[in-house]
């Protein structure tokens, strides 16, 4: 645990380690707990090349075989390799879930996952 250490409301220093530890160093001080950083579970920022590598083998097959003509090109075009970086934020790439969660490529729960940006799991 991180705790930030102040002395009459001034920050004196931050320290990694135990409470017990933390008022063993610094007696007579105020302590406030520092809290984790949430884990990362999603890549917020990526390459079209790791979105399509991120589906699972049935989600890209499934893409590839659509009927949908929008659905076929979008998956081909991931394949390639752009040097572009696509956002979680980008309106194209939120309607791009759409379209494989309505055409089936993608589940509810898959397609809520990846509105969030690349799974990192």
């Amino acid at each position: 645990m991180s705790y930030k250490v102040k002395k009459d409301g001034v920050l004196v220093n931050t320290v990694k380690g135990s409470l017990e530890f933390v008022q063993e160093v610094y007696p007579d001080h105020e302590y406030e707990l520092i809290p984790p950083r949430p884990e990362l579970t999603h890549k917020t920022e990526f390459s079209p090349k790791e979105l399509y590598d991120s589906f699972t083998t049935d989600e890209a097959l499934s893409a590839l075989k659509s009927t949908n003509a929008d659905v076929r090109a979008q998956a081909e075009l991931l394949t390639v390799n752009r040097g572009i970086t696509v956002s979680v934020n980008d309106t194209g790439y939120q309607s791009a879930i759409d379209l494989l969660e309505t055409e089936g490529v993608l589940t509810a729960d898959r397609a809520a996952s990846y509105r969030q940006g690349v799974p990192l799991d």
